[in-house]
């Protein structure tokens, strides 16, 4: 059991150290209004949850074109590409619509309610393009509206499980998509509205914008996830990005347990307030949202602005930001920082750190 003199509590009034402004406040954007909705009573169907196998037994057989068919509708895939390892080089960006016809609920489309991929821990997407491997958005009009309040959407519940992400590059959005907002990232997964669910995955060499006020998340960018992001037991190393080398969070909670979070980079400069550069392992900017981070190692990150391993901030001081049995240390660049903490800052409602280590 964790004993009582273990928990640090640290209130509002943290002390903080600055070389360059207050970080401005970012906003998760409002539901548009691109979309008549119709008069009427909106139908509720979900479409059923079909199991999805890519590939008859050879490598060749697990191509760009068959995941993509499989993800986009939904529902649990798995991959039948023979007993070895495999890399599938994509050839543009994976998406999952939010009906199972990709068109608004009224115009017949059923919610799509759950995507869950498992590679078995033997497959790895590569991008094979400039763009990023997996999108998802309950705001984006062509993957179908289910209703007028598509920012509170928890559907669709997204999981990837046992598999790797490599070589994504979200410095452009997907081509003929919005971006999920805030000016956008995640080079392996961008999302926006829903739920995200990560285990047992490794994210490696994937990247965003370089140089941005907001945009963030080399591997990982979560803009307003609705029903939380909760990270297991993966890893993350050589990511990078203009904010949150490795995760960027904008209004969305984040639950990360026992992973690795190793050698990214935060590439912006002038925090918030010019081009970036916070979060090197982990970005957060938003409300009331917690961030808890448990059994994980932020190690070796990067930053040019503040908070080498972790930058978290609640613009109306509501949030709360947790540390279980962690450590960040080592974690080089900070500009700014909190108290004595140089790899860490933080403004927020409280700060709790128990049987943790943070440089």
């Amino acid at each position: 059991m964790l004993r009582r003199a273990a928990v640090l509590l640290v209130a509002m009034a943290t002390t903080v150290s600055w070389a360059v402004a207050s970080p401005a406040a970012a906003r998760v954007p409002a539901a548009p209004a691109a979309v008549a909705i119709p008069n009427v009573g909106l139908p509720t169907v979900n479409a059923p949850v079909v199991n999805r196998v890519i590939g008859t037994g050879t490598p060749e057989s697990c191509t760009s074109s068959r995941v993509a068919a499989a993800v986009k509708k939904g529902g649990n895939i798995s991959f039948n590409c023979g007993p070895n390892p495999v890399t599938i080089v994509l050839s543009s960006t994976l998406y999952t619509c939010n009906t199972d016809t990709c068109k608004h609920a009224w115009q017949g489309g059923r919610t799509v309610t759950a995507m869950t991929m498992d590679g078995g821990g033997l497959v790895t997407l590569k991008a094979g393009t400039t763009r990023g491997i997996f999108y998802a958005n309950t705001c984006e009009v062509t993957l179908g509206w289910i209703s007028d309040r598509c920012d509170l959407q928890t559907t669709p519940r997204i999981t990837f499980k046992n598999i790797g992400f490599s070589n994504g590059n979200a410095t452009k959005g997907p081509w003929g998509k919005a971006s999920v907002g805030g000016g956008g990232g995640g080079g392996a997964i961008a999302m926006r509205g829903g739920t995200l669910l990560i285990q047992d995955s490794k994210f490696t060499s994937n990247r965003c914008i370089t140089a941005h006020s907001d945009a963030g998340g080399g591997a990982v960018r979560a803009v307003g996830v609705r029903g939380k992001v909760t990270i297991e037991r993966s890893t993350f190393t050589g990511n990078r990005c203009a904010n949150g080398g490795a995760i960027s969070s904008l209004g969305s909670s984040v639950l990360i347990y026992d992973s690795v979070i190793k050698g990214n980079t935060a590439t912006g400069y002038g925090a918030s307030s010019g081009k970036g550069g916070n979060g090197g392992g982990v970005y957060f900017d938003g409300g009331s949202q917690g961030v808890r981070i448990v059994r994980t190692a932020i190690t070796g990150n990067k930053v040019g602005a503040g908070g080498s391993g972790v930058f978290y901030v609640s613009n109306n001081r509501a949030g709360t930001l947790t540390f279980i049995e962690s450590t960040v240390t080592g974690n080089t660049g900070e500009k700014f920082w909190t108290g004595s903490r140089h790899d860490l800052f933080y403004l927020g409602k409280q700060l709790t750190v128990i049987s943790s280590t943070i440089d």
